[in-house]
């Protein structure tokens, strides 16, 4: 009991004088990591330090196979311009200070099929209060080469604040006299006489000659998690005119020329809007096209790409075929008022690194200012440049990299 009172009385004296007290996590959860063969074991918080220790190797196939594995060998190292950062805070970078266990690049160890090596590396002290941080080594250049990129470390490190001083008790007050409570009066209704309804307008399509053939496209328009008919607007242009047709059942009807190419997009209130692109000239001669669309329920978190935004290439400036995908974006944003979102801009990994990352904030900041100029208030609107720290493709090629230079939007809130 001495030793537990102890042990109470340092805590207490620690939390009094504002003394750092270490943080330890074991096998931390990580939501993301580029490679197999390297693990986190544990991250230690000092009041210097942010300690990682890792391990490289498979221990499963350490104790499966008493042989050597071909292929699984090779060499290793830590590279110094390593970098932790909380997610989307890249401007705030906490530095490589040593390793133990491992070489630091250029310097190399040899390792052998199998073998395990345990290591640890230290960084600046993460600030506390950041409970979710990305370890990021580097991007790989070429095959056969890996770096060791982490993203989505969860650890404990509270914000340990010192106890607030007891306010004096003041004296009690006289009390106020009641004010007289003013007359209260009755509102005035006026009722107003009914409107009569006017009849809907139908189009007549022209039954002349000269009229261009039609195709007949119809559809429905779902819920996407209730399977369940929803009203809508769907909207195309029809040479050069913007077609806007009421959906209220959920089930549409279009006449479409047979030779012009359109780009339908299909949007209602509480919902993501999506688009379809349809060539009646491509149907094969079908004088009927069928399609039903499916609309995701707006939801906080919900992530979009937004995948028909350019810009010209190492620049920030909008490209004029964006702005129909922006002006859609615009749209759901002006029907859903509560909805606000975080823009996204993301790079692939050639490159500097912290040049990319400047590049995808100014992406997304370009993308706010015009979602502004369209009339959606700034406050709404948060931006955020992660560079290639969120890679969808892992590989090395054009078309992988190209899946990574893209603008993304998240509801934040709704």
């Amino acid at each position: 009991m001495r030793k537990i009172s102890s042990l109470l009385l340092l805590l207490a004296l620690g939390l009094r004088f504002g003394v750092a007290i270490g943080q330890v996590t074991n096998s931390p959860y990580v939501e993301e990591r580029y490679t197999r063969s390297v693990r986190i074991v544990r991250v230690e918080l000092t009041d210097q330090y942010t300690i990682i220790y890792m391990q490289h190797g498979n221990p499963a196939l350490s104790q499966k196979f008493r042989m050597p594995l071909p292929g699984l060998g090779g060499w290793i190292s830590f590279d110094p311009d390593s970098r932790l950062y909380k997610p989307g805070l890249t401007s705030q970078r906490f530095m490589f200070i040593k390793a133990e266990g491992i070489p630091v690049s250029p310097k190399q160890m040899n390792v052998s099929p199998n073998e395990l090596v345990d290591f640890r590396v230290f960084f600046e002290r993460l600030d506390p209060g950041i409970e979710v941080f990305d370890l990021f080594e580097g991007p790989n250049p070429e095959p056969g080469h890996e770096y060791w990129n982490f993203y989505g470390i969860h650890i404990k490190n509270p914000i340990i604040q010192k106890p607030k001083p007891r306010p004096a008790t003041p004296e009690p007050a006289a009390k106020p006299k009641p004010e007289p409570k003013p007359e209260v009066q009755e509102p005035i209704i006026t009722k107003r006489p009914p409107t009569e309804k006017q009849p809907e307008k139908v189009a007549v399509p022209d039954a002349s000659p000269s009229a261009p053939a039609l195709v007949g496209m119809t559809g429905t328009i779902y819920d996407a998690k209730t399977q369940q008919p929803i009203p809508a607007n769907l909207t195309y242009l029809d040479q050069d005119d913007t077609v806007r047709v009421g959906v209220p059942s959920g089930k549409y009807r279009l006449g479409l020329n047979s030779k012009e190419d359109y780009s339908l997009t299909v949007g209602s209130k509480g919902y993501l809007s999506t688009s379809f692109d349809v060539s009646p000239a491509d149907s094969s001669g079908a004088t009927a096209l069928e399609h039903d669309f499916y609309l995701q329920p707006l939801a906080k978190g919900a992530s979009v790409t937004l995948d028909k935004i350019y810009f010209a290439t190492s620049k920030y400036e909008l490209l004029p075929e964006s702005y129909g995908e922006l002006d859609e974006l615009a749209t759901m944003l002006r029907e859903n008022p509560a909805v606000r979102i975080r823009i996204e801009g993301h790079t692939d990994n050639l490159g500097d690194f912290d040049k990319n990352v400047e590049l995808s904030r100014q992406r997304a900041e370009a993308v706010r200012d015009y979602l502004t100029k369209k009339g959606i208030a700034t406050e709404r609107l948060e931006t955020q440049g992660y560079g290639p720290t969120r890679p969808v493709g892992k590989g090395n090629s054009e078309t992988e990299r190209r899946k990574n230079r893209r603008v993304e939007f998240v509801i934040t809130e709704i």
